[in-house]
């Protein structure tokens, strides 16, 4: 297996990717995820999938992955919940791509592919011996957890969704179908929200570069620190990695955030001694962190 197709869908855009043992990739190209809001566009799926090989005139490939942002089963086959995507729900994805396509098919959470490029690009564990935490605030709240070596997937596969625990007080009803979870305070789309709410006449892209001294950032960027300084209590990591398209964007207030987790973080430690690291965030990223997943065996 010399070269694989790999995919990285997100909640806005979909990313798909030639990519070769060596990592170089080919044949890149980014569109719209929207259609999979769709109930049964997993059919759609196919014929893009299908498309882009007959197009790129690829006939030796054998295997494909892909990252989606949703709970996937610990077989990397079923794809429990994709909450903003609701045309990956509650289907064994892997099986009917892999009958469709003729191919092999590994499906993984697509921030699990994320970290696995940052460890990799980065050289943050070359012993396979630390713990690494991943926050990647994008349209949703990302939160790959990495243990000596590995994705950290738990008895169901499910772990990391820490986008996923309750507030108290919070009554919202979450896409997931849950009540109170802390992604619809702490994400991109509650930065959309506030945007709506309170800067209207402000570009999204430069929210940060116009409001950061704002009240409403400024509780913004606390309540992202909440669930992250909780996780950090309670698994004490070697390293945290912040990434994603929040986080990248242009000015926004890292120190602040840094400032508002050691703040809430168990002292002395891990609060005393807390290790960050901000990745570069590129659309290859996920393409290439699923590409070696694969060819990796992670």
């Amino acid at each position: 297996m010399d070269k694989i197709i790999a995919i990285d869908i997100g909640g806005t855009n979909l990313r798909i990717g030639t990519v070769y043992k060596n990592l170089k990739v080919e044949n890149f190209y980014k569109t719209s995820s929207y259609f999979l809001r769709e109930e049964g566009s997993h059919v759609e799926l196919v014929k893009l999938i299908k498309n882009y090989i007959e197009e790129q005139k690829l006939t030796d490939i054998t295997a494909i992955s892909i990252g989606i942002p949703s709970m996937v089963s610990k077989d990397r086959k079923f794809v429990f919940r994709a909450p903003n995507l609701k045309g990956l729900v509650n289907i064994n994805l892997a099986d009917y791509l892999q009958g469709e396509l003729n191919l092999k098919v590994a499906l993984d959470r697509d921030v699990n592919y994320l970290l696995i490029h940052d460890i990799d690009k980065y050289g943050l564990d070359e012993k396979k011996e630390k713990t690494i935490l991943g926050f990647y605030i994008g349209t949703g709240l990302g939160n790959p957890v990495y243990i000596n070596g590995k994705i950290y997937r738990g008895k169901n596969g499910v772990a990391g969704e820490l986008a996923h625990t309750p507030i108290r007080g919070l009554e919202e009803v979450c896409p997931c179908g849950n009540v109170g979870c802390v992604e619809i305070v702490a994400s991109g789309k509650a930065l959309e929200n506030i945007r709506e709410e309170h800067f209207k006449d402000t570009p999204f892209e430069e929210i940060f570069t116009r409001h950061s001294n704002t009240d409403e950032i400024k509780e913004f960027i606390t309540l992202l620190s909440y669930p992250l300084a909780t996780e950090i209590t309670v698994l004490d990591p070697d390293l945290i990695v912040l990434s994603s398209g929040v986080i990248s964007m242009k000015d926004f207030p890292r120190q602040m955030l840094i400032e508002e987790i050691k703040k809430r973080t168990k002292h002395p430690y891990p609060a005393e001694n807390l290790e960050y690291i901000f990745t570069e965030n590129s659309h290859e990223n996920g393409v290439i962190g699923g590409a070696i997943s694969l060819f990796n065996g992670f």
